[in-house]
């Protein structure tokens, strides 16, 4: 990851006494806001095969006990989007709620901050989180701030502090999750407790009223010599098994000595921390996905993808170490259940650069920067295909899953939204105006463009660009919209802007 000895051991989060007081640290702010309100103005590729799988099974899972039952949360309804991508398996396809066409800009309201992760919401409130360690619940009609927390210091001056990184200052950067049964949303912030420094902290926040009910330090539990400020929690964070989960890589650049981790701890009660090391023979293999998510199936087993060994390995593959540039598939206590390597991708070549995608019929769908998707079989991650060519230009964000067409749409780093019929192994011709993550709402696709602040709508059916918006403001890279309350929601780099359709 660029952008953005065997020791085979378990080992749970590092727990640590937080040395700012918590009424301290979580600096409250009850604030109205008062947001501004504006109108808008290639060829089929043969499937082949590239990589192996290797199944470790360690038996069942003992029962985890979770609070709110085995596997994911609720998926998004019209008036709810719990977490990234709307659903636990990650195909970001959603209800649709009132019509969005002929849509104009409702509101948009400045939050001081970039959003980098999705809007999430429930219960009448969108919440969004800045990296300035902001998080506020809006009001879905005017846009205006319902409640405000601040969760500590953002760092700042990062590449200075930590030797690289293109965010600044670094605060809350992963997607929040709410867990719908207990209306509890969770955030991790990266505190700045400074000389260099820096803690992970999850936070979980009343939906209604923003109160802190739970503070929890969620740093892996890293090897000597390693330190925290050299991870980035981008991985949208998952509730599912009772459990919090969230995921790290590297800063951009790669700079120091780092693993790629994915750790878990209960929502209630005793922590209970678990986690999971990638490159445990070596460093690198991070777990960042553009910002996507975990993916979690019904049994509750979470999947991710990874990238490379740090640094960089040959090109041409294999990468060598263990569980780097794969999909694996872990039980909700994060042991490794099955692995999945590309073993062609090499140098920089991540795997993890989008999430995998649950599909029906077991299985699960992966692309990477060699332009190959595979679909895998769920339990083993055994290779039931390989589609080559996918964007030409690096596949970058979390793909979409039509299951009316059986089409994935991917999202290129040069440009398009690449379709690829699952059915026939082939791929279709590439959705022009939009660079990130897109959203299936109903039965089209909306997707934005980074940097430049567009949001657009297709027939995905026929590949004709509906319209056309404009946020009015520049967007982060890999930001993806949220469709809630009949609203079509985009992160920006200072807060979030709303359409709706004209007749909403």
């Amino acid at each position: 990851m660029t952008t953005h000895h065997d020791r085979d051991r378990r080992r749970g989060v590092r727990l640590r006494t937080l040395v700012v007081p918590v009424a301290v640290l979580l600096l409250a702010g009850c604030t109205a806001g008062r947001p501004s309100v504006a109108p808008t103005t290639p060829p089929p590729s043969a499937a082949a095969p590239a990589g192996t799988a290797s199944t470790r099974s360690d038996g069942p899972s003992a029962p985890s006990g979770p609070s709110t039952g085995t596997g994911p949360s609720r998926a998004a309804t019209s008036d709810s989007w719990p977490s990234y991508h709307g659903t636990a398996t990650l195909t970001g396809a959603v209800p649709a709620g009132a019509p969005l066409d002929h849509a104009t800009r409702r509101w948009s309201v400045d939050l001081g901050g970039t959003v980098q992760g999705q809007p999430v919401a429930a219960d009448g409130r969108i919440v969004a989180a800045t990296e300035r360690n902001r998080v506020v619940a809006l009001d879905p009609t005017t846009g205006h701030v319902l409640w405000s927390r601040t969760l500590g210091t953002p760092l700042t001056h990062v590449a200075a502090v930590a030797g690289c990184g293109d965010i600044d200052p670094l605060g809350i950067t992963s997607t929040p999750a709410i867990d719908p049964a207990t209306r509890i949303v969770y955030v991790v912030a990266e505190v700045d407790a400074g000389r260099g420094v820096v803690h992970h902290v999850l936070s979980g926040l009343d939906l209604a009223t923003g109160r802190t009910v739970r503070t929890e330090d969620v740093d892996p539990p890293l090897p000597a010599g390693e330190s925290p400020v050299h991870l980035l929690q981008r991985v949208s964070l998952a509730v599912a098994n009772g459990r919090v989960y969230a995921g790290y890589g590297g800063n951009a650049g790669d700079c120091g000595h780092y693993h790629g981790w994915v750790v878990g701890v209960r929502e209630s009660g005793a922590p209970d921390p678990v986690s999971f090391e990638v490159a445990p023979d070596g460093e690198g293999g991070a777990v960042w996905e553009s910002g996507g998510g975990i993916a979690v199936g019904a049994d509750g087993h979470l999947f991710v993808t990874t990238g490379n060994a740090n640094p960089d390995p040959p090109q041409g593959g294999p990468d060598p170490e263990r569980y780097t540039e794969s999909v694996v598939e872990l039980s909700p206590d994060l042991r490794p259940l099955a692995a999945f390597k590309d073993r062609v991708a090499g140098g920089d070549e991540d795997l993890s650069t989008s999430n995998p995608v649950l599909l029906p019929g077991g299985l699960v769908f992966a692309v990477g920067k060699t332009d190959t998707a595979f679909v895998l079989r769920q339990g083993d991650l055994s290779q039931v295909t390989a589609i080559r060519h996918v964007c030409g230009s690096d596949p970058d964000g979390a793909p979409a899953f039509d299951r009316r067409t059986d089409r994935v749409f991917v999202p290129c780093r040069g440009g398009g939204i690449q379709r690829v019929d699952l059915a026939t192994r082939t791929l279709g011709p590439r959705l022009a105006g939009a660079n990130s993550g897109p959203t299936l709402i109903g039965r089209h696709l909306w997707a934005v463009e980074y940097p430049t602040g567009t949001v657009s709508e297709w027939d995905p059916r026929s590949g004709r660009r509906l319209q056309t918006l404009h946020t009015g403001t520049a967007l982060p890279t890999f930001a993806t919209p949220t469709s809630v309350d009949g609203l079509l929601l985009v992160p920006t780099v200072h807060g979030v802007t709303a359409f709706a359709g004209r007749s909403s």
